[in-house]
């Protein structure tokens, strides 16, 4: 062995040496991470070192050019038994005669606490977040840079959702793993991520005022190593950071400290550093605990029992500061051969307790106190405030501090318990960027008139007369009969419902609404969807309601003193139209019809309906929510709301379902329209104030208008669309079925009997199909090229008469002709899993599909 090769082994650094000409490896020094059985002399340095062809680029190049470069994180031993990464530095240099280049490598870490072959599966999506445009200073350095990150990824925390893996900063680099989501689905989750953190760094100073956040992404693909998915997450972050807006710079006495600020993070996710075993550690175990819920002083227990087991520790304290700027010991211990043992802060050292006695905010503002020997005060920050304070005894000459991440994390934990206790007089600003505390309380429908339907109702509710409101699904029509059943003076339990879509039968349906008709008097009955009633029993409800009277006994005798409204989904003369509604019935209700616009033509009302809602959903669920992030609630404001009220309802009940946080973000509620990457607000367009004129062009309404059925095929042919585009090929099939029989059992309260007649099916299938309905629900939750079609299959079973056809046949028939036309080049497998069957079904079905046409 030379002196240099033992030389470069001692160091952990390879050397070696390539021919620019002819690419092969002149020599080598030191030793390589894998076993290399020919040896790397004689050979093509890309053959030798076993790099992949997509990662040979950088070096390639700079060996061309003959030019010093610093080396991207490279796979190296591809084929060994495990990839390795390596980095360094490859400089021009002539070596006995020949014109080379030297290649120095080192050996890289992958992030810590990440198993990558366990934790990234094939389909997940890696996406590597980095901050850069730290300003380095005499006041920032690497230790703020460590607790920057820590109050950044405590923030992701409250976004990601429980599936996905968040690992620990590396430099100013955090890995996240997304699962379960499409390349469309991850962009959008990344954006809202990105948002998050834009705004959050908006309201730092210092080095990070300028700091800007970039996502990298890749999705691991079949076969693909982990590894590689990860390299190239890396590789997109870096390059996203290379762009720069600034063109034009002078120079700064900064500028070297900006420089150390890049090279920090030069290698992305990867470092090639100095790691403490027992740093990270400590700053996995305190992440791994449960974050404090009620009593800070359990967390401030287990936390100091992780502190006390590391080496050279006698003794330790957690503090936080109140609001009067005292200090609170939350807990105190004391460690002996490592035995950690709970005391009194009367029982540790007399040194520690005079030290308590002196520590609050307005001494700590003055400047640090004289520690005694052994003694290290560790002060704890958060949201631009001190919030509390590490007090530990030291014993030895190695003994052990916590690191910066770990008291940055410590100090947001304690700032965060704080807030949700309320023991700071003035709010500031929490993790969650300028959040709007969730407005309680709300009672009906205030500051929402409904553009005049709820005053026309008032008006309405003094005439004795059936009325029709108009309206789509979930706009709010029951509520109006509620308005004129209240100002009418009607008895509070007087409002009668009747469903329409819940009768099974035509004799069922005209037995219940006839008794009704009788019975009571100053009672309301409100008839929901009487469209669906069948054309006879809609002929009989219009001659009784016209007359007053009723003959089904025999003899005529007048009805009960009761009034009538009829809620409709769309106009009277567009169902008459449609042939849906009878006309006799249509000119009863159609005296004075109240129309309740859409959600979208009211968005003045959407986030207090979003905030009445979610008080609602989380008291009924037992959850402490605050509210919604500044993201969620702009997405709320610019969703177009197809689905109303209903959609909201279905749409946050899902979410509080689904967090476990305090506020819900974007990615509870899978909407992110109206979200930028940089954080800042897609413009709203601008609404003209309460009973102001404006000049309008009045356009002639379209005569067409598709529908459900028609914007249900849209909807199955866009995520079929989809789904071939990105290769990952869902069970469309399947999940329809699973959402029409979900729908159904809706449609009719749960009721199975029901729902199998509704679906021309026996009634025990529908108890055959449930656990499989259940088991997709998950899923089909989480594809947000789905929900489209979910909701449209909703709308289809709740709001039409039901078909000839058995729905479920109608539905397959739609889907089935869709992958005949799109899925051509595609094979029959391929159809087959789409479709949710097996291949000989799948061919069935194509058989029966075209003999029928």
């Amino acid at each position: 062995m030379t002196a240099l090769d033992q030389h470069y082994k001692e160091i952990g650094t390879c050397l070696v040496i390539v021919d620019r000409g002819s690419q092969l490896v002149l020599a080598s020094f030191g030793k390589l991470p894998f076993v290399v059985g020919d040896g790397l002399v004689g050979r093509d340095w890309r053959d030798a070192l076993a790099i992949p062809a997509d990662s040979t680029a950088v070096v390639s190049q700079a060996i061309i050019a003959g030019i010093a470069a610093a080396l991207p994180p490279l796979i190296v031993g591809a084929g060994a038994d495990g990839d390795l990464l390596m980095a360094g530095l490859l400089a021009p240099q002539r070596w006995q005669g020949a014109d080379a280049v030297l290649m120095f490598l080192r050996p890289l870490h992958t992030p810590w606490g990440m198993q990558v072959e366990e934790q990234v599966q094939p389909e997940d999506i890696v996406a590597v977040l980095g901050v850069d445009r730290l300003e380095f200073s005499p006041a920032w350095g690497v230790p703020e840079t460590e607790g920057l990150m820590m109050e950044l990824r405590v923030g992701l925390q409250q976004i990601l959702r429980d599936e996905d893996w968040l690992g620990l900063p590396e430099g100013s680099t955090i890995a996240v793993v997304l699962r379960g989501l499409d390349l469309e689905a991850a962009l959008d989750v990344s954006r809202a991520l990105s948002s998050h953190l834009h705004q959050f760094l908006a309201g730092c100073s210092g080095g990070a005022q300028y700091a800007r956040a970039c996502i990298g992404l890749s999705q691991r693909l079949e076969g693909q190593p982990a590894l590689s998915a990860l390299v190239a997450a890396n590789g997109a972050l870096l390059q996203a950071q290379a762009g720069s807006e600034e063109r034009i710079r002078y120079s700064s006495p900064w500028d070297p400290l900006a420089q150390a600020a890049r090279a920090l993070s030069a290698t992305g996710i990867f470092r090639d550093a100095a790691i403490d075993p027992r740093q990270r550690q400590l700053l996995a175990d305190l992440v791994a605990l449960p974050p404090p819920t009620r009593r800070l002083d359990d967390y401030a227990a287990r936390v100091l029992a992780l502190v006390l087991a590391q080496p050279g520790l006698a003794a330790a304290a957690l503090l936080q500061f109140l609001h009067d700027g005292q200090a609170d010991c939350l807990a105190a211990a004391t460690a002996t051969e490592g035995d950690v043992e709970p005391v009194a802060p009367s029982q540790l050292p007399k040194a520690m307790q005079a030290l308590l006695r002196q520590l609050d905010i307005p001494t700590l503002s003055a400047g640090e106190p004289t520690l005694p020997e052994n003694i290290e005060l560790c002060l704890l920050r958060s949201g631009g405030h001190l919030v509390g304070a590490l007090l530990v005894l030291q014993c030895g000459q190695a003994a052990f501090l916590p690191g910066a991440g770990a008291l940055q994390h410590l100090a947001t934990l304690l700032y965060q318990g704080r807030q949700s206790k309320q023991s700071v007089a003035k709010p500031a600003a929490a993790l969650v960027p300028a959040p709007r505390e969730m407005e309680k309380g709300i009672q009906g429908y205030v500051l929402d008139n409904m553009e005049g339907a709820i005053d026309q109702a008032m008006f309405l509710a003094r005439v004795n007369m059936p009325v029709a409101v108009e309206g789509e699904r979930g706009t709010g029509k029951y509520y109006v009969a509620q308005v004129v059943h209240n100002a009418s003076g009607g008895d509070p339990d007087g409002l009668v419902r009747l469903d329409c879509r819940s009768f099974r039968t035509r004799s069922e349906a005209w037995a219940t609404i006839s008794r009704e008709l009788r019975q009571g008097d100053g009672r309301t009955l409100a008839f929901k969807s009487p469209q669906l009633l069948h054309m006879e029993t809609q002929g009989k409800l219009a001659r009784q309601l016209a007359t007053r009277t009723t003959s089904d006994d025999g003899g005529s005798q007048y009805l009960a003193r009761n009034r009538y409204v009829g809620l409709f989904p769309a106009s009277l003369a567009t169902l008459v139209e449609r042939r849906e509604l009878d006309p006799r019935l249509a000119s009863v209700f159609g005296g004075y019809p109240i129309r309740v616009p859409p959600l979208r033509e009211r968005p003045r009302a959407v986030l207090r309906w979003a905030h009445k809602i979610l008080e609602q959903e989380s008291t009924q669920q037992d959850r402490r929510i605050s509210g919604f992030t500044p993201d969620a609630e702009q997405a709320l404001l610019r969703h177009s709301w197809p689905g109303n009220i209903s959609e909201m309802r279905e749409m946050i009940r899902a979410a509080v379902e689904r967090t476990d946080k305090e506020w819900v973000t974007p990615v509870d509620l899978g909407l992110f329209v109206g979200i930028s990457a940089d954080g800042l607000a897609t413009p709203v367009p601008e609404q003209r104030p309460f009973l102001s004129a404006r000049a309008e062009v009045e356009v002639e309404a379209v005569g067409y208008s598709p529908s459900v059925q028609e914007e249900l095929r849209l909807a199955l042919g866009q995520a079929l669309a989809a789904s071939l585009e990105t290769g990952v090929l869902r069970p469309l099939g399947a999940w329809l079925d699973d959402e029409l029989i979900e729908a159904a059992l809706d449609r009719c309260g749960g009721d199975g009997r029901g729902a199998a007649e509704y679906l021309q099916t026996r009634n025990r299938n529908i108890g055959r199909w449930l656990p499989r309905v259940k088991a997709s629900g998950a899923e089909r939750e989480a594809s947000l090229l789905w929900q489209e079609s979910r909701r449209l299959v909703r709308e289809w079973v709740m709001e039409s008469v039901p078909p000839e056809q058995p729905p479920q046949q109608v539905a397959q028939d739609m889907l089935l002709a869709l992958v005949l036309q799109q899925c051509s080049d595609t094979s029959v497998a391929d159809r087959a899993t789409i479709m949710g069957v097996s291949t000989p079904t799948y061919q069935k079905r194509v058989k029966q599909l075209l003999e029928d046409v």
